[in-house]
């Protein structure tokens, strides 16, 4: 079968995607990855030898910015691109999750009445998903809240995908290589593809108490403040700090507890990886839909919510030592398993459900 992918963005929406094409291509289909052009898909794609076709098309801001007067031509101009790829790719079915890349290849498979299935990661779906779910096939959620926007008869609740190389890592990082004190607790922080300032300036006020208290930092702190913070901690035991790292499997496998953002991919990660996190959503994520899928998790019982506006250095160090004086407790309720063979099994619902359906 000849199948469409679609999705840009951030890693967020990219990485499901790419977790499921390559469940796809073993299952002996044919893939064409539609993105952005000079983009994260573009490249990731191409390193994993995906074929790839690029379209020029910008994100609806929810604020104003004289960029929207580009928005409709660009919109208009990427549809008539993906309408081009379509007819040369005749494809059986289009599977999105979700980011503006998303849109106008949905609205071309719309148009065209191509079978569509789609994966929504967060709690509270985005614009796109809301529009184009009332024409998928399928749709393969990870939180129960997302039915509450969803046409709840097409919904699947499968978890999110995450990918394999995360997902069969059992090692954990050589503590010496790094200067991590063995036997220390050990607390990894993620800020998002781009690092967090400002999870970055609050680490820094409590740092001196976490060395105190015999705990290591795994420390993703982005691109952005790597140079200053290096600055600053290049004398401190016990402290890994990275901008991004290739090797988030050991480095979750290394961890007792997190501090993090709360996008869907990292949560999923994290869970599958039975660390317990407290989560900082991103205040400014689209429609709020960090702190949605923050409040699930605390629901969960496998982490503690703390919100950007209520934060502070006691706060924090307070709620890190009662995760882990109760980090056994946390561990416990990790029992959802569902992300390690989501993209496995939305893969073959594709394929079922398109064989169903095919004409003999």
């Amino acid at each position: 079968m000849k199948i469409i992918v679609a999705a840009g963005g951030t890693g967020g929406h990219i990485l499901p995607a790419l977790a499921i094409t390559e469940e796809l291509q073993k299952l002996g289909c044919e893939i064409l990855y539609i993105g952005n052009k000079n983009s994260m898909e573009e490249r990731l794609t191409k390193s994993l030898n995906i074929s790839f076709a690029q379209i020029d098309v910008q994100k609806l801001y929810r604020s104003f910015t004289f960029a929207h007067i580009k928005f409709p031509y660009k919109l208009l101009s990427s549809v008539i691109g993906s309408i081009h790829l379509f007819r040369k790719f005749k494809p059986d079915a289009f599977v999105g999750t979700g980011g503006f890349v998303s849109g106008p290849v949905g609205l071309v498979a719309i148009f065209t009445g191509t079978p569509i299935f789609w994966q929504e990661q967060n709690s509270l779906p985005g614009i796109t998903t809301r529009f184009i779910s009332r024409f998928a096939k399928r749709i393969f959620i990870a939180y129960n809240g997302a039915l509450n926007y969803l046409p709840k008869e097409k919904c699947l609740l499968v978890g999110n995908p995450i990918h394999p190389s995360i997902l069969i890592e059992k090692d954990k990082l050589d503590a010496r290589k790094y200067s991590l004190a063995e036997g220390n607790k050990t607390l990894l922080i993620l800020g998002g593809s781009q690092g967090s300032t400002a999870i970055n300036n609050i680490i820094m006020q409590i740092i001196n108490q976490l060395s105190l208290n015999k705990i290591n930092l795994l420390w993703q702190c982005g691109k952005r403040d790597y140079d200053s913070l290096h600055s600053k901690i290049s004398n401190l035991p016990g402290i890994y700090l990275f901008p991004f790292s290739h090797e988030m499997g050991k480095i979750y496998n290394s961890a007792d507890m997190a501090i993090a953002r709360a996008g869907a991919l990292t949560l999923a990660e994290l869970e599958m990886k039975k660390v317990p996190a407290i989560l900082i959503p991103l205040p400014t994520s689209a429609g709020n839909h960090q702190v949605f899928n923050a409040l699930e998790q605390e629901e969960k019982g496998i982490a503690k919510v703390i919100e950007q506006k209520n934060l502070n250095p006691d706060i924090l160090l307070l709620s890190i030592k009662e995760m882990l004086d109760n980090i056994n407790h946390f561990k416990s309720n990790s029992n959802n398993r569902q992300e390690m063979k989501s993209a496995s099994v939305i893969a073959h619902k594709i394929i079922e459900d398109l064989s169903f359906h095919k004409p003999i």
